[in-house]
């Protein structure tokens, strides 16, 4: 069985590991992960520089860094360019100089972004529809030092009751 195709057996579960990211299914791509992980035991370095990859990408996105490769294509990459990119990740996998490690990080790659391509064509408003309105949300409570207090009866309210 060549690298490709013992790797590729486990393209279901990246896949879905990918899509529970991008709907923002957090907690259980963390539970696929550690099957992923168990899954992945005794295949070495290759095993090891895959699961790299996708722990990496479950990562960004729970720690929400903007600067990481995955977030940046989840924010702004079109459907098109994230399936080049994984024609890329495809072919740089099998340079002659590359080593085990990068080989399996380059597959799951490779697996993630078609899979990022396929939600970003069919669900392409999805991560634009919660961003802004976090922010929106932000900037609506954001005159905290507006304070609502208990109403009060004028002066001349109080002393005409009182009196």
């Amino acid at each position: 069985m060549s690298t490709y195709d013992l790797l590729h057996k486990f393209e279901a579960e990246v896949s879905q590991i990918v899509r529970y990211v991008y709907f923002r299914s957090l907690p259980r791509a963390e539970q696929d992960l550690s099957v992923l992980k168990n899954k992945l035991n005794g295949t070495g370095e290759l095993g090891r520089g895959f699961y790299d990859a996708v722990r990496g990408i479950y990562n960004c996105a729970r720690e929400r860094d903007l600067a990481s490769l995955y977030m940046k294509l989840y924010r702004k990459g079109s459907a098109q360019e994230i399936g080049a990119l994984s024609d890329k990740f495809r072919n740089e996998a099998y340079r002659p100089t590359i080593d085990d490690y990068e080989r399996g990080f380059l597959i799951a790659w490779e697996i993630a972004a078609k899979t990022l391509a396929f939600l970003k064509e069919n669900y392409p408003e999805y991560p634009l529809n919660s961003e802004p309105q976090e922010k929106k949300k932000q900037q609506e409570t954001g005159d905290e030092t507006f304070e609502v207090a208990p109403r009060k009866k004028a002066k001349a309210q109080r002393q005409g009751r009182e009196g």
